[in-house]
């Protein structure tokens, strides 16, 4: 699914609509990398796409529409019903987001957060280190080590 050729003619159709060359538009982009970009033989990053979209006065967003609704044969008011559609689904239409990415425990986290759960509630239990290595099959090693562990080091439960 190449948006190549669709961006390439979204920009230059935006780009003449607002009266600007190649050059006009390129502030923090080369214009050799605009030239490229509206021959379909280069795509853009994120970043970049949201430079032009400035230069060019519009917001990203709208730029990332028209380049969809071109690709798929659709209006960009159709395309943007879909967009909210979708997103009143997934209930986020009206959420606010984080703008960094969340730290997310790993599956190896939560195995050894579990563990340490585990061999700390059988020690509330009154059971002995043995007791616990048996109850749980885990290396000797393991159950001593986390028999001590102070809570803090552990991952909070998400």
């Amino acid at each position: 699914m190449s948006l190549r050729k669709p961006y390439a003619a979204v920009l230059k159709l935006l780009r003449t609509k607002r009266g600007l060359s190649q050059v006009g538009i390129a502030k923090a982009v080369a214009q050799s990398h605009v030239s490229q970009l509206e021959a379909a033989i280069t795509t853009a990053t994120l970043d970049v796409s949201c430079e032009l979209a400035a230069a060019l006065k519009i917001h990203p967003s709208s730029l990332f529409t028209l380049t969809l609704a071109a690709h798929e044969k659709r209006t960009a008011r159709e395309v943007l019903l879909t967009c909210l559609a979708e997103l009143e689904d997934l209930d986020l239409a009206d959420t606010l987001l984080p703008s960094e990415p969340q730290q997310g425990m790993t599956p190896a986290m939560i195995e050894a957060r579990d563990k340490w759960l585990a061999v700390q509630e059988l020690k509330a239990k009154g059971f002995s280190q043995a007791e616990a290595r048996k109850q749980l099959e885990l290396p000797e090693a393991t159950i001593r080590r986390l028999w001590h562990k102070d809570a803090s080091s552990i991952p909070p439960t998400e």
